[in-house]
C-alpha cells in the first residue's frame, strides 16, 4: 500500500469514527466525496467535485455537496481554500484544529502547518482585542520553493 492510499485510508478511518463517535452516518455519499477530495493531487472546486461524481455515475445537486463539505469542515476533516474557493483533505487526520494553509496560487499547491505557538499568539492577542474565536483558518498565499525556482531556470535557457 503506497503512502497516498495509507493516508485515504487513514481519513475514511477518521471519518468514520466521528460519524460513530457523534451518532451520524458515515455515508456512501459523505465516503465518496471524502475520498475523492484526499485523492485528488490539489484543492478541489465544489462545482468540479461534483461533475467528477457524475462521471462514476452519482446524481447529486450542488446543495447536496456543498452541505457534505461543510459536515467535513465541522468535524476538522476537511479545510476550505477560501483564496481558490475550492476544498482540501485535512492532512492532519481530522482533529479539530486551526491550521495555517500555505498557498501556492501558480501550482495550486496547499500545505498545511499546525503550529500550537502561532495559533497560541493568534486566539491570546484576538482574547486581549474582546473577541471570541471558536475557529480560525488562516491562509497565507506565495511561490512554493517550486514555482520561485521556475522563472531562474527559464531565463538560464
Amino acid at each position: 500500500m503506497d503512502d497516498v492510499q495509507k493516508q485515504v485510508e487513514a481519513l475514511l478511518s477518521e471519518a468514520e469514527a466521528v460519524c460513530r463517535r457523534e451518532g451520524t452516518q458515515f455515508t456512501r455519499l459523505r465516503r465518496l466525496i471524502l475520498e475523492t477530495l484526499a485523492r485528488s493531487p490539489g484543492p478541489v472546486k465544489a462545482y468540479d467535485l461534483l461533475e467528477s461524481l457524475k462521471e462514476k455515475g452519482r446524481r447529486l445537486t450542488p446543495s447536496s455537496v456543498y452541505r457534505t463539505l461543510e459536515f467535513f469542515i465541522r468535524k476538522g476533516l476537511v479545510h476550505r481554500v477560501s483564496s481558490l474557493n475550492s476544498y482540501v483533505a485535512c492532512a492532519d487526520g481530522g482533529s479539530l484544529h486551526n491550521p495555517v494553509l500555505l498557498v501556492c496560487p501558480d501550482c495550486q499547491a496547499i500545505t498545511e502547518i499546525n503550529d500550537e505557538a502561532l495559533n497560541y499568539s493568534i486566539f491570546s492577542r484576538l482574547n486581549r482585542l474582546g473577541f471570541s474565536a471558536r475557529m480560525a483558518s488562516v491562509e497565507v498565499t506565495g511561490l512554493c520553493e517550486k514555482c520561485q525556482k521556475e522563472p531562474s531556470e527559464k531565463g538560464a535557457d
